[in-house]
């Protein structure tokens, strides 16, 4: 299992200043020792209260500090500015526990942060906790018509406990980043949320939105939510550099982590489990990590587990991609026992998402539907993911609308008008019966189906991926083996991506699934161009009922079949295996082994006599004089049979 480091420690330290830094004042709150009357300006002389905090104005260099340990009820305003050399500071002195703001929903928010730029937020832990479901927030990050506020970070805070309907409700959050007004377009610049734990939030657990959100068919911001009137909505404003990473987020009623409104953001290292939990109302559901109104944003290296499911129609899965995103990339991901699946794509007709990119991810006992595709989206490729269906039941419980049973339903489940979307180079492990649709132009390629239906895929391979020990739950277990028969076997899709655990993808003939196995893999080329996509690979597969064909019409002879095996072998023989043997299969050819610097020969004008133009397939062995030891093989093909003007191989094999 993927292990992310997050910064969840009870002490908290005295940040230095750094070195380059205006000095500025530092501001001390002790709830014990501490009165309003002080000057605040020494650990002798602190104030006591979130009133008397809350009035400061910070400013470059100044640092606002709660003695550790202590407990403050109530709510903590926090305003001001610092600069990009010299940040205001929020944050904790002395040594123990976290200080703890608890706004005991009472308040709005327990900790508000307005208009600021250039500040840190380090180090405290923040409830907001009656039992209620009046929508609460722990820390509010709030801007309104405030232009581009750029260097807020907001780290290590605990944020547990916090008020709200029990369902989905934007405006509730443990941690809400929210933008108002459409007077001054504002947005955030180098926003980093980072190491923080959020828990036992009665809405979402980490949530970004913006006014600044209009465009396409985006007219809207959930004015039942957040009271928010369509006339507030202006011109899509993206926030830019958003970071939000290395948190954990658990037992939360609506999503886990949802950015909205950004450009370029990252979302990475953060594990999110139990999202959409424990909810209080019967129907609806969420996401672990889901996103909306975004353009290239990068989710990475997280992981998402146990997403609660009602019913069909409910989401549950472990990622989405939601309306009106454009050329999202998902990639490194480790998605487990999320109720409703491991990714979906969804939009409003008038918003939809393009250009969708999944790759590389692992996906183990997910339910319901792993992938689906929904409404306009379009452009969704899927491709170098391992999914493991073990046949995981889901189970929901009344008094949830969609109390019942669920198995599998489908692998991958294509809703109205999605379109443009190419599954190439997964490797699946099913368990169960679910299957496959095809509609609106899906292509499937080159695919490992091991267990379960197939759907029509030209290069699909039909057998045991040979994984290092599926059914277990670290994704080092869902490895390739040195003889898997996925090695090599991929179509070129992304040159120069790493594998999920940071390993090289060649240029050529990848693995197939979210694993690159490290060592030297069969390679087949060949100088004849080849009839559609039977790739050469399928020359060395290890299935005999796999082919490469020619492509027909212009053969011509001598042509060459070259083997590179990745290492030195020992061949005494050559075996080729054909179907349709008197209408395609060679019939004379050379033998020879590379030297290492040049060909040599070590069998001419083989011929080879065959017996059926049938579906069976036979088999012809050619016999070297001796053993040889090389790293590659190559056959010179000097006649075939051409009935259909081309001419096939399913298997090269040696011995």
């Amino acid at each position: 299992m993927r292990k992310l480091l997050l910064s969840l420690c009870l002490l908290a330290l005295l940040p230095a200043v750094p070195a380059h830094a205006a000095a500025g004042t530092t501001y001390y709150v002790d709830a014990v020792a501490g009165s309003d009357a002080n000057s605040g300006t020494s650990s002798a002389s602190a104030w006591q209260s979130l009133a008397k905090a809350s009035q400061l104005t910070l400013g470059p260099g100044d640092r606002l500090l709660f003695r550790a340990g202590q407990r403050w009820s109530g709510q903590l305003t926090v305003r001001g500015a610092g600069t990009a050399g010299s940040p205001a500071f929020v944050g904790a002195y002395g040594t123990g526990a976290k200080p703890i703001i608890a706004g005991e929903g009472t308040v709005d928010a327990a900790v508000k942060v307005s208009n600021v730029h250039d500040l840190t937020v380090d180090g405290l832990e923040v409830t907001n906790w009656s039992n209620g479901t009046t929508p609460r927030t722990g820390v509010n990050l709030y801007a309104k018509d405030a232009g581009v506020l750029a260097g807020v970070t907001l780290r290590n805070l605990y944020i547990h406990d916090v008020d709200g309907p029990g369902g989905s409700y934007v405006s509730s959050a443990g941690l809400l980043v929210s933008i108002r007004g459409n007077s001054v377009p504002t947005s955030y610049d180098n926003l980093v949320i980072e190491n923080n734990e959020v828990a036992n939030i009665r809405s979402y657990g980490i949530i970004t939105w913006s006014t600044w959100s209009r465009r396409n068919g985006m007219t809207s911001l959930y004015p039942a939510e957040t009271g928010i009137p369509d006339s507030e909505v202006a011109t899509w404003t993206p926030s830019t550099r958003v970071a939000i990473r290395g948190n954990y987020v658990h037992d939360v009623t609506a999503g886990g982590i949802t950015p909205m409104h950004t450009k370029g953001a990252l979302i990475e290292n953060n594990r999110v489990d139990k999202a959409a939990s424990g909810r209080l109302v019967n129907n609806g559901g969420n996401v672990g990590i889901w996103w909306q109104g975004n353009d290239d944003i990068v989710v990475q290296h997280n992981e998402v587990s146990r997403t609660g499911f009602n019913g069909p129609g409910t989401d549950g899965h472990g990622f989405d991609s939601d309306a009106d995103n454009n050329r999202s990339v998902v990639q490194y991901n480790y998605s487990h026992e999320n109720d409703g699946g491991f990714f979906i794509t969804v939009s409003f007709t008038s918003a939809p998402t393009r250009t969708n990119t999944v790759r590389y991810n692992l996906s183990r006992d997910d339910g319901y539907e792993l992938f689906s595709l929904s409404t306009e989206t379009s452009g969704t490729e899927i491709y170098n993911n391992t999914l493991y269906a073990g046949g995981r039941v889901v189970v929901v419980k009344p008094p949830y609308n969609g109390a019942g049973s669920y198995p599998l339903g489908k692998i991958v489940h294509i809703y109205n008008n999605a379109s443009g979307i190419k599954i190439r180079n997964n490797v699946v492990v099913n368990k169960t019966t679910a299957g496959y649709d095809a509609q609106n132009g899906t292509l499937y390629d080159a695919n490992l189906y091991y267990g379960g239906p197939a759907p029509s895929d030209t290069n699909a391979l039909r057998s045991d991926p040979k994984l290092v020990n599926p059914g277990s739950t670290a994704a080092e277990d869902y490895k390739l083996q040195a003889d898997s028969p996925a090695r090599g076997r991929g179509v070129s899709l992304a040159p120069g991506v790493a594998d999920y655990f940071g390993g090289t993808v060649p240029a050529t003939q990848p693995d197939r699934g979210f694993h690159q196995y490290p060592g030297p893999v069969t390679v087949a080329t060949t100088s004849y161009a080849t009839l559609g996509v039977l790739h050469p690979f399928r020359m060395v597969d290890g299935d005999v009922n796999t082919s490469w064909s020619s492509l027909a019409g212009g053969v011509t002879f001598p042509g060459t079949i070259d083997v590179d095996y990745g290492q030195d072998r020992s061949i005494g023989s050559v075996t080729i295996h054909t179907a349709w043997a008197t209408g395609q299969a060679i019939t004379e050819l050379d033998v020879q082994t590379w030297n290492g610097s040049a060909w040599a020969t070590q069998v001419a004008g083989q011929k080879l006599t065959w017996s059926a133009n049938t579906a069976t397939v036979e088999n012809r062995t050619i016999t070297l004089p001796q053993r040889v030891t090389t790293r590659k093989l190559r056959l010179v093909v000097r006649n075939a049979n051409l009935k259909w003007g081309n001419f096939a191989v399913y298997e090269i094999a040696t011995a």
